[in-house]
């Protein structure tokens, strides 16, 4: 790695990675702005008109089913119009989105400006991961790559923190400016080398290679590599549709959409979104300021994203074992509530439980169920079928983001608060035995030897 670092302007590949991921702050945000609103929103009445908790479920909602939308063409569309131009020109809808939400005059404006975020966030999805890593060089594209994620949590940190020390005007404002943040910083970056050599403009390639490598490297020979990538990428193309009928290839869908299946309705939703409101309801503000116990809970969340992506251990194992303990937290979550509506006399002493366990749900959940289902989806799709893969498994989850918002506010009022959480432990549970039986493992092997454990009959 040392002439990596010791070569000059290498690092420009680290900045435009940087200013890029500015967009995953910008959608974190969006998902983090939920929690530390819901009581300005719902009980302060804020905006000017009363809001219940299940039309509040229907405006934390709308950013996942406008995220949905967004997921299938961002592919396509960054084909087509380049990487960096299509991530841009969602700048001006999501400042509209954020605009909508600060002058809402009633419940319509206020889910219209969220379903906007959410769609031009869904384009980031796929967009900035896609644009970190093809201007990596190879020593460094699995970092490189990882910077959304690591971003996305940022920005569900950065909306707690915002919505701890200012109040509800702030908050929006804070979120807001992201998106400006972000188009005053990534628009100076160059746009991918592998769009301009899809469009055969070999000159603009070599310039943006060499601003992100400097001119001490050898850019003709990278240029060589990713032409012969791309030739092999057109070759196959035409038969897309073939390889998405293919055993392994269907396998690693239906995996990759079991995951966020279980990766949205194992209760992580319902905390990041109500984590406030989850709170309040277990009590927790009579020993620690409820503000400041969900930058505990986002805290922990970013803090478990890092260490795993730092891939210490192999995925399969850290996903077991994350499941596990997301199983007996969620379950002392439930025992809490059940103690609290059957009003024993010793609650006052478990307390300090719920913010405990929810910060270890957090922490437990980002170390394998909250993140390496986003890396296993780039693993499991041969290279010619994961633009199409990832935008069907994406548009999926999305819309699973979008059930498990909404649904959690339903079964709350339908059976409280323990019910909730006994249900989160029992798709927990299934999830388990999901990962041990169907979820192989990817670390280190290289995308032929994983097509052939998906093709075998046995997980590894």
């Amino acid at each position: 790695m040392s002439s990596f670092w010791d070569r000059p302007f290498a690092q420009n590949q680290y900045i435009a990675a940087f200013f890029a991921s500015l967009g995953a702050l910008s959608a974190g945000a969006t998902v983090g702005w939920s929690a530390p609103a819901q009581y300005d929103v719902t009980q302060k009445e804020i905006y000017g008109f009363a809001v219940s908790l299940s039309e509040y479920a229907w405006v934390c909602a709308m950013s996942s089913l406008g995220s949905s939308f967004m997921a299938m063409p961002a592919g396509p569309l960054a084909n087509c119009m380049g990487r960096k131009l299509i991530t841009l020109l969602m700048v001006p809808p999501f400042l509209a989105g954020w605009a909508i939400l600060i002058l809402s005059k009633n419940l319509y404006m206020l889910m219209a400006g969220r379903f906007l975020q959410g769609f031009c966030g869904g384009c980031y999805f796929i967009t900035i991961p896609m644009y970190c890593s093809e201007v990596a060089q190879v020593e460094v594209k699995g970092y490189l790559g990882n910077f959304f994620m690591i971003f996305f949590v940022l920005g569900i940190v950065y909306a707690y923190v915002m919505g701890s020390f200012v109040d509800f005007r702030y908050l929006n404002y804070g979120c807001a400016i992201l998106p400006a943040i972000f188009l005053l910083t990534f628009i100076w970056m160059p746009e991918s080398p592998v769009y301009y050599l899809l469009k055969n403009r070999k000159e603009k390639a070599l310039r943006s290679l060499r601003w992100l490598r400097g001119n001490s490297f050898n850019a003709f020979l990278e240029i060589d590599r990713m032409e012969q990538d791309i030739l092999t990428m057109r070759q196959d193309y035409a038969n897309t549709c073939q390889t998405l009928r293919q055993k392994a290839t269907l396998k690693g869908l239906f995996i990759c959409i079991a995951l966020m299946f279980f990766q949205h309705f194992c209760g992580s939703k319902a905390i990041i979104t109500y984590a406030a409101f989850i709170l309040i309801e277990a009590d927790v503000g009579s020993q620690v300021n409820v503000e400041l116990s969900t930058i505990f809970v986002g805290v922990a969340f970013f803090l478990s994203t890092i260490f795993s992506l730092l891939e210490c251990a192999g995925r399969r194992p850290l996903l077991i074992w994350s499941v596990f303990l997301v199983i007996l937290n969620c379950a002392l979550h439930a025992m809490y509530f059940n103690l609290k509506a059957n009003n024993v006399d010793y609650l006052h002493s478990l307390t300090w439980l719920p913010l405990s366990s929810m910060c270890c749900f957090t922490f437990f959940f980002g170390l394998g169920l909250g993140v390496l289902p986003f890396v296993i989806i780039r693993d499991l799709f041969r290279l010619h079928s994961e633009v199409v893969g990832s935008g069907i498994v994406w548009t999926i989850a999305h819309f699973f983001g979008f059930l498990s918002t909404k649904s959690f506010s339903i079964t709350l009022e339908a059976w409280g608060m323990a019910i909730s959480f006994w249900s989160f432990v029992a798709i927990s549970c299934l999830s388990l035995l999901f990962v041990f039986f169907f979820v192989p493992e990817t670390r280190g092997k290289t995308n032929e030897e994983i097509q052939s454990i998906l093709d075998s009959k046995t997980v590894q």
